[in-house]
């Protein structure tokens, strides 16, 4: 089995000590091949440094031409910096040279003793640097391997529609890292790292002992964290948010830091509240209508007797009304005819289910979606300017568009629109044969 070669240079006017180190190196079973050349000069031993890059260059500080020093010196000139190990040879009386060319970048020296002792030592030194030296361009290749995940990794989360977080898991509130989409609320990623409780300071005030009792109990238990909230941006202005974070461990187990992501959830909950209030402003009309014809009933009861009959009508007339409302949202939703509301932007963000079934998709597929996604090319390419013209001319009447369902399925369709107070617009749409 052929030995792993490592090719020495050896920079010494001295022919003696040149044998020397010859024979030193040719002595004794080793499990490596050492293969020595030699130099006379400094400018001799800079031009086979650059020509055969050598694993390790021996180099005896007084030469003819340059000194150890200004070798080194040259050497870094010339390779830019020392790439190749050096180990200095210095007499017994120039331990401080020795010192100062470590200083300039010479990885080891030794003292050369009148009766060849350091020889023996050539070896082992020679072997340790280059393992020193190898454990640096493995410790640099890795250092650069992470420098590299690291910088693709903020190219990813940088990227995303949501802000990104690292938090400390030891000191409440402290952010360890923020991605630039903070600026949609005004601030800058370096004002939340410096301050400790920045996040907190900007909770609403009814939200802030909810939040902060999921963070505690996050770094109480190592848990995930999950929770919604309210921040107020540099205007003042309310945004919901979605808190997601999970615990980060190191190898052995402990709790590192809390890698998070805060998600805009400010039109889901203008959604929800106008279901809501829509929803209670039914059920207090179904309410005050059957309020009405009870009390209307106890009147006729009190007055004629004769009258229970009609006065149990009634009330089933009311029931009736309220079954009624309550079916109303089902009678939309099955329309034979599409419903959309569509905000300022034209992003869509209702849908009925009839709508859904001519396109063949899920309702969690096309919310949030630009309405022009369900449209064909060519319905695509010239909607925008209808939607415009609805900005200024308050509706549209009439517009026909063609759809673009799953498996390639295409409906024509008539449009009419009216403008909403928001900016935004509702839609109906009738379906219409293809030609």
């Amino acid at each position: 089995m052929n030995k792993p070669k490592i090719h020495v240079l050896i920079v010494e006017d001295d022919t003696i000590d040149r044998m020397a180190c010859r024979r030193s190196f040719s002595r004794g079973a080793q499990d490596y091949e050492l293969v020595l050349d030699e130099a006379e000069t400094a400018r001799e031993g800079l031009q086979k440094v650059q020509a055969q890059e050598p694993d390790c260059v021996l180099l005896d500080y007084q030469l003819p031409d340059l000194n150890g020093l200004e070798f080194l010196v040259e050497l870094r000139n010339v390779m830019g910096n020392l790439s190749v190990p050096v180990i200095m040879l210095t007499g017994a009386d120039n331990t401080a040279v020795a010192v100062e060319a470590m200083k300039r970048g010479a990885q080891d020296y030794l003292v050369k003793d009148p009766h060849h002792q350091y020889l023996e030592l050539l070896p082992t030194v020679i072997q340790r640097v280059l393992r020193e030296r190898q454990s640096l361009r493995e410790k640099e290749l890795m250092e650069a391997r992470l420098a590299q995940a690291e910088a693709r990794y903020r190219i990813l989360v940088e990227q995303i529609p949501a802000i990104t977080y690292t938090a400390a898991m030891d000191t409440p509130g402290k952010l360890l890292y923020v991605s630039p989409q903070l600026s949609t609320l005004g601030y800058s990623p370096e004002e939340w790292v410096a301050h400790i409780g920045a996040l907190r300071s900007y909770i609403h005030p009814d939200d802030r002992a909810s939040a902060l009792e999921a963070f505690d109990t996050v770094r109480a238990t190592g848990g995930p964290l999950r929770c919604e909230y309210r921040l107020f941006n540099r205007d003042g202005e309310v945004r919901w948010f979605l808190d997601e974070a999970s615990v980060v461990h190191d190898e052995s187990g402990s709790p590192l830091l809390l890698q998070g992501i805060l998600i805009d959830i400010t039109k889901d909950k203008l959604v929800e509240e106008e279901l809501r209030l829509h929803r209670r402003r039914i059920e207090d009309l179904v309410a005050l209508r059957t309020q009405q014809f009870e009390k209307q009933a106890a009147v006729l009861n009190s007055a004629n007797a004769n009258l229970a009959a009609r006065l149990d009508a009634c009330t089933q007339a009311g029931s009736a009304l309220k079954k009624s409302a309550d079916l109303s949202a089902d009678l939309v939703q099955n329309a034979p005819c599409a419903y959309l509301t569509l905000d300022a932007a034209g992003i869509l963000i209702q849908i009925n289910d009839t709508a859904l079934a001519w396109l063949g998709r899920s309702r969690e597929a096309v919310l949030g979606e630009p309405f022009t996604e369900l449209l064909t090319p060519a319905s695509a390419k010239t909607f925008p300017a209808s939607y415009r013209h609805l900005q200024e001319a308050k509706s549209i009447s009439g517009l026909d568009l063609e759809l673009a369902g799953e498996n390639d399925v295409r409906l024509n369709v008539v449009l009419n629109a009216n403008l909403a107070k928001d900016g935004g617009c509702r839609i109906v749409m009738l379906g219409r044969r293809n030609a």
